[in-house]
């Protein structure tokens, strides 16, 4: 046996033994792809033998054998930035890691952990370096194995069980799916989640739950179930860390068009301290605000494509009916607060907000939107040019009226 490949086989030991004393947290940062202890060992495997011959030749003789082997040539490969290389060698690191894993107890979830998060990364740098293979899809359906792994397991000790790993899986699927744009398989992932037979969501790790209600949060905004995705992206949100700056920044995103639709207003402070949030809607909260319908227009037609491209567009564009409505309660107190306003006043009030000519049979439809979807009380006396509001309360609080998925 050569230097190097003594020098190996020292490598492969230490697998044998972190597992042997179930030492998940060693274990799960000996197998990453970057870890001292490979680096160490790939170094003095050169330095004996000048070359990879003994990793090339060297044949498993057992399960971790097999898992630290594929590890090995997968850490040699990426050192090389042969990433493609890298990923068959890693994948094959990760199959034989379930097939360890499938007799093993709670105690390895770290190192499903890192060999999933390690799995994805390769994937993704693979499929940069040399296009025509789509490795992160590969990727997805090893990793979903090992979710499946966890979320089915038959543990009868709920201790010893590996369903503690599923939100964590799940949340590594989620950030690949929704690269892939494979929002039907985030539905389907969270239906098999609701069926299955699991502890409390609020039992697990806060930093799971955290990632978890994000991501269905954010699902729940994307189908417009904004109730859905308001009660989740709150909690993700005050539940983050309070270091975790571009996390909070992240669900702000989503979450304050749910505020705005809620006729909620972000408070300043809050603004003030993500400084890309208030960027992106402290313009449209200002005009919404204060009924300037027309400088809410120019705003929204301006940053079209930066709200469409992180998928807010229709939600900031129903925060225009509370333009609407703060621009006729101007005109109500213009009007001295009369429940009988004629239909011309708010015609004024849209010309003078938009600087352009408005149909009155425009007005009306607004007008008429507008009572339906309960932001004003009243009806329509067409024959006679005329708003009638409800003596009591005519224009709702906002947060009263518009229903949790808002028309």
């Amino acid at each position: 046996m050569s230097s190097g490949a003594r020098k190996l086989e020292n490598g492969m030991n230490k697998f044998r033994c972190l597992n042997g004393s179930h030492s998940a947290a060693e274990l799960a940062e000996t197998i990453r792809l970057t870890s001292p202890h490979s680096a160490r060992i790939l170094s003095d495997i050169l330095d004996s033998d000048g070359d990879w011959s003994s990793i090339e030749n060297r044949k498993p003789k057992s399960g971790w054998d097999q898992v630290s082997l594929a590890h090995f040539r997968a850490a040699l490969a990426y050192r090389l930035a042969d990433y493609p290389t890298a990923y068959i060698h890693e994948l094959d690191c990760y199959h034989a890691f379930l097939r360890v894993f499938l007799d093993a107890p709670r105690w390895c979830i770290p190192v499903l952990y890192a060999v999933s998060s390690d799995l994805s990364h390769v994937a993704k740098l693979a499929d940069a370096q040399v296009s025509g293979n789509n490795r992160v899809e590969e990727a997805i359906r090893a990793i979903n194995q090992g979710f499946s792994l966890c979320m089915t397991d038959r543990e009868p000790s709920l201790s010893l069980s590996r369903k503690w790993g599923t939100y964590h899986m799940a949340n590594l699927l989620f950030a690949l799916y929704l690269r892939q744009r494979a929002y039907n398989l985030c539905g389907s992932m969270i239906r098999a989640i609701r069926a299955s037979e699991l502890p409390a969501l609020d039992t697990f790790p806060m930093s799971d739950q955290v990632t978890f209600r994000f991501y269905r949060g954010m699902l729940a905004f994307r189908s417009e179930d904004y109730s859905a995705a308001k009660h989740d992206l709150l909690f993700a949100f005050q539940s983050c860390h309070r270091d975790a700056y571009e996390n909070k920044r992240r669900i702000l995103t989503y979450l304050v068009p749910l505020m705005l639709i809620d006729g909620q207003m972000p408070r300043i402070s809050l603004l003030q301290e993500f400084p890309v949030i208030a960027g992106l809607y402290s313009g449209l909260i200002s005009a919404a605000k204060s009924g300037n319908l027309g400088l809410f227009d120019r705003l929204l037609a301006e940053k079209q494509d930066q709200l469409a491209f992180l998928g807010v567009f229709l939600a900031i564009e129903r925060v225009r009916k509370i333009a609407l409505r703060q621009l006729f309660y101007k005109v109500y107190l213009i009007d001295n607060r009369s429940s009988r306003i004629a239909l011309a006043r708010f015609r004024r009030a849209l010309e003078f907000a938009l600087s352009t000519s408005v149909e009155d049979a425009e007005v009306e439809a607004i007008l008429a939107d507008m009572v339906f979807s309960g932001y004003l009380k009243g009806y329509l006396a067409h024959d006679h040019g005329l708003a009638v509001l409800s003596k009591q309360m005519p224009f709702p609080p906002i947060s009263s009226v518009v229903p949790p998925n808002g028309s």
